[in-house]
């Protein structure tokens, strides 16, 4: 039952960089704002980091079943550990971070950038399956 829910977390992760890939490729300007919104209001910063610790968890937990044990584990641990850590910063840390880097990021490599995330995302459940 945990591996079927480790495994259902990282699949909707896998979803959610697609999605997050198509609208880096459609409208890159949507993506620089939702980059720079990261850690503006509680919600957000919740919203963002909660769930992004449940898939570190569940690349933890299905790391042994995966086709890519030790990069599940060390990426697992990595997306946990530092999820906690920016829950732990000053919330305006986080969004001051996230606002520099939308200010410097040009339009096309949102648009670049796309590409490999969907072979990420490609990758991510190929290799949880």
């Amino acid at each position: 039952m945990i591996q079927l829910a480790a495994q259902g977390a990282i699949l909707i992760a896998a979803g959610w960089l697609v999605f997050a890939a198509l609208v880096m490729t459609a409208s890159p300007e949507t993506a620089r704002r939702s980059l720079a919104a990261m850690g503006s209001t509680p919600a957000i910063q919740f919203g963002e980091h909660i769930p992004r610790a449940i898939v570190g968890i569940a690349l933890i937990l299905r790391a042994a079943q995966s086709k890519a044990p030790l990069l599940f584990e060390i990426g697992g641990w990595f997306i946990l550990a530092s999820s906690i850590l920016i829950l732990l910063a000053p919330r305006k840390w986080h969004n001051a971070y996230a606002v520099w880097w939308a200010e410097r990021i040009p339009a096309i490599a949102f648009r670049l950038l796309s590409l490999p995330t969907i072979g990420a995302a490609a990758w991510l459940a190929w290799a949880c399956l």
